[in-house]
């Protein structure tokens, strides 16, 4: 009896450990890819930030970067983490009566 409880119980924390595995590490990866991402981000870039706002880099500081949104051209000061991906969508341009 005792025998069968301890093969489950090592069962159970393999499955528990495993399972811990099989949802971190993908999770690391794209951590790893977003941080790269964010180092690299350059002038010119189209960019989206986790709060929803777009626009393009203007320029880009140690850990922050000026960006420009559209259409009135406001310029902000934001984080680089705040960066949540490159923004490929086409924006129109506004054309001004």
């Amino acid at each position: 009896m005792e025998s069968k409880q301890l093969i489950i119980t090592i069962i159970t924390i393999l499955l528990i450990i495993g399972l811990y595995y099989l949802t971190l590490l993908p999770r690391k990866k794209q951590e790893k890819e977003i941080k790269k991402m964010q180092d690299e981000l350059k002038k010119g870039d189209k960019v989206i930030t986790y709060t929803g706002l777009s626009g393009t880099i203007e320029d880009v500081l140690e850990d922050r970067i000026i960006l420009k949104t559209r259409p009135d051209n406001v310029k902000l000061s934001i984080e680089k983490w705040a960066v949540a991906g490159l923004d490929d969508r086409a924006v129109e341009e506004s054309t001004k009566k």
